[in-house]
């Protein structure tokens, strides 16, 4: 969960691209498919226990599953009208959480690597700060847009639908 600051909105909000699970789920899929169909096939009888273990494969398989599928939702780039956060999920208890305001990014770039990256519309984004530090993002879908959007931010042209930004509005919303 995210605390936002006073007069803070969500712009976008960007999870990896879905082929990080893939990998994953087809690898684990195809395992559980295999030890279920030799089981089912050859006959195999553990003493008795036969049923019970394929039961158990296809439980820890689901489970395999259903984790990869909560650290890829936790992964987040938040951008927010004041600021950018990057969530990253290590594991079921390690989280990293970067916030950088508008003001401390530097430069942002992405990249994008081989033809399935070019194919399905994702890449590595990168936002440097004045320090030297680089944030990296890997994997985020639309790289081009996600740098459009930050960018417009930083130089204050307004998004569709929303009013520019004037250094001396005394309106109040």
């Amino acid at each position: 969960m995210i605390n936002l600051r006073e007069n803070e909105k969500i712009i976008k909000a960007v999870r990896q691209h879905s082929s990080v699970m893939a990998g994953t789920i087809v690898w684990s899929v195809l395992l559980a498919g295999l030890i279920l169909f030799s089981f089912v096939r050859f006959d195999i009888n553990v003493f008795g226990y036969s049923a019970e273990i394929a039961v158990g494969v296809v439980l820890i398989v689901s489970l395999v599953i259903l984790y990869k599928i909560y650290i890829w939702r936790k992964n987040t780039l938040i951008i927010t009208n004041q600021r950018v956060i990057l969530n990253i999920r290590h594991n079921a208890f390690s989280i990293t959480v970067t916030e950088l305001l508008f003001r401390d990014i530097f430069d942002i770039s992405f990249k994008q690597t081989g033809l399935a990256s070019l194919l399905n519309r994702y890449g590595k984004l990168i936002i440097k700060t004045p320090s030297g530090n680089e944030i990296v993002f890997d994997k985020a879908p639309s790289p081009a847009e996600v740098v459009e959007i930050i960018n417009k931010i930083r130089s204050g042209i307004p998004l569709d639908g929303q009013r520019p930004k004037e250094e001396n509005d005394d309106t109040k919303l």
